[in-house]
């Protein structure tokens, strides 16, 4: 069922927005009773809501008394959003060109990255949309399974954009949804050859080794042209030599 939360309320403002279209007007302490939110903290996440224009308050007895605007305040709330967002994007477009100038200016080459948590996943995953190819090694629909709305949309723009993937994937993703998606060529590994959930991408002159950790993800990302070369020959090995379909 869909939560507050998805449209971008944190969880203590789903509590108080919650409360106060359940209750009616409600003044900070009952708020505090129907919540469990310390009192230090529901001014704030009051004020949070007032300002989204999704909460107001009146004045009673010399008391602030807090009650939520009409629902259908959330799409305006909404449609607000996504306009900052719209001119966000237009300042950045003007920015990028000077910044990408600076990044390829730096006399410093990166040579390897490290990547914690799920956004940082994303970042790599989006890298690999500026090529035509990827390799994967290791492959157990790890992203698929963990961040199934995001893959969602990733998938769609790989394909879009005309990406194609080999992976050499574990055992158990046999029945896996993965293997029909398009431009998805797969073969599997021996099942000696499943180990932690440890994936190996190999594109551009870039390896990236990702450990799929169940708290925070951690990826390690090379760059190097002879690097990447080697680790094409030991895929192509494993696949022509090893791997079955």
């Amino acid at each position: 069922m869909p939560q507050l939360s998805d449209i971008g309320l944190s969880d203590n403002e789903s509590k108080v927005y919650t409360a106060l279209i359940e209750n009616g007007s409600l003044p900070v302490s009952r708020i505090h009773e129907e919540t469990g939110i310390d009192r230090r903290n529901i001014y704030d996440v009051l004020n949070k809501l007032v300002s989204k224009g999704l909460a107001t308050f009146a004045i009673e007895n010399k008391k602030k008394i807090f009650q939520t605007t009409p629902p259908k305040r959330i799409m305006l709330y909404l449609d607000e959003q996504r306009q900052a967002i719209n001119e966000k994007k237009k300042i950045a477009d003007k920015l990028l060109p000077r910044l990408e100038k600076k990044f390829s200016a730096r006399t410093s080459s990166v040579e390897a990255e490290i990547y914690r948590g799920y956004e940082g996943i994303k970042t790599i995953w989006e890298d690999t949309l500026n090529y035509k190819e990827a390799m994967m090694i290791g492959a157990g629909g790890f992203g698929h399974d963990r961040m199934p709305r995001y893959w969602i949309s990733f998938n769609r723009k790989r394909i879009k954009r005309g990406i194609r993937w080999k992976e050499l994937v574990i055992d158990r993703m046999r029945n896996h949804p993965m293997l029909k998606e398009k431009l998805i060529e797969s073969k599997f590994l021996p099942k000696e050859l499943t180990g932690p959930p440890n994936v190996i991408w190999i594109y551009g002159n870039k390896v990236t080794n990702i450990l799929w950790l169940e708290t925070t993800p951690i990826a390690f990302v090379v760059h190097d042209k002879q690097i990447a070369e080697s680790y094409r020959k030991y895929f192509n090995f494993l696949w022509n030599k090893v791997a079955k379909w």
